[in-house]
């Protein structure tokens, strides 16, 4: 034991053993402060902590995305409740009246009763323009198509507008929603804001392609005119919504500057977009109501934009970071710029936050072609690769990588070639 006292007497001092005990004690206290030294020269230790499932990409985004087309939803109802669309109202309108003139074809009605029914919906837009037309049972079909063409020219700004404020009023929460996801699960409040942003100018642009451009398309795609068949419709507002969908899920790859993200973003939203725009008409069909279809519709876009973005750049990643100790075990961060740092600033691609252990910018990890390195960015090298403190060094699949109280292990799945 360090510290141990060598009595000596007397007849000791011409003892041929006080020399061995005096190199004896001096070899114990060394022994000592090598330990102790050791010791504070380890890394601490780290809680593994417990995996969550919510730190899956898919099921978080897939979360946010539904939460974003609840509020979609809720916004927009309440959006074309205040400023009706007469147009909206047409094609709503239409959709009744043909309904009711398919059951009196199916024969489950009589023409009377048609008849009675087809007023009562007429009679819901006392105001609406297309609807005195469609009532009007002095024109023949072809002469109500035409007085309806007519009646669009004169209504394409104000519908443009409508439009546009509608699909702005959508688009943002969906994109918010989808853009700050990730930044809500590192806590990361300026990515939230930063993401946040950018999702919203993003989902203005989305709305003013859909309203210029997308909608023409539509059209001749056969979606919104009255002689179109039900599959072209369903697919038209599909192929609407797909285009729509990319605008709502790119943002944090404009913010991360990252090709390869941005990728993945627009093949997810596209995806999610059309799956969930081909739910219009048939949900619309089957309850025969135009607000709950839409409920469905949109909670389907977010929920399926957000978990297929999720799953592709799972499947598409090359090298990652999971946390396997730490506040946000099982959380996995994707390598995608070069260089990709790690620190407790919000400006860090992985943040660490609030821990004191952790400098602004602690380490950076290098991509090139022949994969992947670390570098410790602190005058006092405080990043461990298995234990061992580095400077700089080249790290291998399966690598445990420790900062602060949190530690990694690196993933790859192929090898990689440098991203800029």
């Amino acid at each position: 034991m360090a510290g141990e006292k060598i009595t000596i007497t007397i007849d000791d001092l011409h003892s041929p053993d006080v020399e061995q005990k005096l190199e004896r004690a001096q070899a114990i206290e060394e022994a000592h402060k090598h330990y102790v030294q050791q010791q504070a020269a380890a890394p601490p230790m780290v809680n593994a902590g417990k995996a969550s499932f919510m730190y899956n990409a898919a099921v978080y985004m897939a979360i946010f995305g539904l939460i974003g087309g609840l509020l979609a939803w809720g916004l927009s109802e309440g959006f074309t409740t205040l400023v009706p669309n007469r147009y909206m109202q047409m094609q709503e309108m239409d959709n009744r009246r043909v309904d009711v003139i398919a059951q009196l074809q199916e024969g489950s009605i009589m023409e009377m009763q048609a008849e009675s029914q087809l007023l009562e919906i007429y009679a819901d837009y006392p105001s609406n323009p297309y609807a005195q037309i469609l009532s009007d049972v002095t024109l023949t079909a072809e002469q109500q198509s035409e007085a309806i063409g007519k009646r669009l020219e004169l209504d394409a700004l104000p519908n443009f507008v409508h439009r546009f404020v509608w699909y702005t009023v959508v688009g943002v929460m969906f994109a918010f929603l989808l853009a700050v996801a990730e930044p809500m699960m590192t806590r990361n409040r300026r990515g939230v804001v930063l993401n946040g942003a950018v999702g919203i100018g993003l989902s203005l642009v989305g709305a003013a392609v859909i309203g210029l451009f997308i909608n023409k398309i539509y059209h001749l795609l056969g979606g919104g005119t009255l002689d179109a068949s039900f599959i072209r419709q369903v697919v038209a507002r599909g192929v609407v919504w797909a285009v729509f969908g990319m605008f709502i899920t790119i943002a944090p790859a404009v913010v991360m500057k990252s090709s390869k993200k941005l990728v993945i973003g627009i093949i997810g939203g596209a995806l999610g977009g059309f799956l969930g725009g081909l739910l219009f008409d048939p949900i619309d069909v089957l309850f025969n109501s135009a607000s709950l279809s839409r409920l469905l519709a949109f909670v389907t876009i977010g929920f399926l934009s957000g978990m297929a973005t999720g799953l592709i750049e799972s499947a598409a990643k090359t090298g990652w970071l999971k946390v396997t100790g730490g506040v946000i075990t099982g959380k996995q961060f994707i390598i995608y710029r070069n260089p990709t740092f790690l620190g407790s600033s919000p400006a860090c691609e992985i943040y660490l936050f609030k821990d004191p252990r952790v400098s602004d910018h602690h380490a950076a990890i290098h991509q090139s072609r022949n994969g992947y390195e670390i570098e410790d960015l602190n005058d006092e090298p405080s990043t461990y690769i298995n234990g061992e403190l580095v400077e700089r060094t080249r790290l291998r699949a399966g690598d445990e990588i420790q900062i602060g109280s949190s530690t990694f292990c690196i993933q790859e799945r192929k090898q990689s070639v440098a991203i800029k």
